[in-house]
């Protein structure tokens, strides 16, 4: 990394950063929309792409104001989350838990995305772009909007669903273990029961031939 001499070039760095990570989330916002399942979540993925198709040209007009242009560099800390979002999607079939995961991963780039932008609205102001500052300030709110969006979806509906699936999983579990302990236990009574019922039987046997041989003794005297 070049050697940053002052805030307006460590500004412009930033907003080189931001560009390039509104493209990554450009490509991967159609693929979470299209693996979720709650319609309200599908919708805020779709939404946000058209915001975020925005907030590219946004960040693209805040370079050509401050007679900037875009250096082509990658925004590591985008790919990151996306990555970790990928991992998730591939993770397990698509339902309520899905959807639960999906929305930890687009919260974790709302939020960085909201440092950020906070970030860069306020050194915009410090060198004395207000302009820039007010243009900025604009995608910090949009991206603050989704965020909420997101808190409502998952707390109004998608983390019940994914609680209700948990727990009906562990119940299935639960019923299946006590299944298989009952047979087990029955298995293991019966094979107690019969060496006795064994031993019973040939007493039994014992005693009848016993009680024969004293009639026989009897009957001939």
């Amino acid at each position: 990394m070049a050697t940053v001499v002052s805030l307006r070039e460590h500004l412009v760095e930033e907003l080189n950063d931001l560009l390039n990570a509104e493209r990554q989330l450009i490509e991967a916002l159609p693929q979470m929309a299209q693996r979720a399942t709650s319609r309200d979540l599908k919708a805020a993925f779709k939404k946000h792409l058209a915001e975020t198709r925005t907030h590219e040209r946004r960040v693209g007009q805040a370079l050509r104001q401050l007679g900037e242009r875009p250096d082509g560099s990658t925004c590591e800390a985008m790919e990151g989350l996306l990555e970790e979002g990928q991992d998730l999607m591939k993770s397990g079939d698509p339902g309520p838990l899905q959807d639960a995961m999906l929305i930890t991963a687009a919260q974790k780039v709302e939020h960085y995305e909201i440092a950020t932008y906070g970030t860069v609205r306020t050194y915009a102001q410090v060198v004395g772009e207000r302009g820039l500052a007010k243009l900025l300030a604009q995608t910090l709110k949009e991206e603050k909007a989704a965020d909420q969006k997101l808190t409502r979806i998952a707390e109004g509906s998608v983390n019940r669903k994914a609680g209700e699936e948990w727990h009906e999983r562990n119940e299935e579990g639960a019923l299946l273990r006590g299944t298989r302990w009952a047979g087990s236990a029955i298995g293991a009574a019966v094979k107690r029961v019969r060496p006795r019922a064994h031993a019973a039987d040939r007493s039994w046997t014992g005693n009848r031939s016993k009680n024969r041989s004293a009639r026989r003794r009897t009957r001939s005297r």
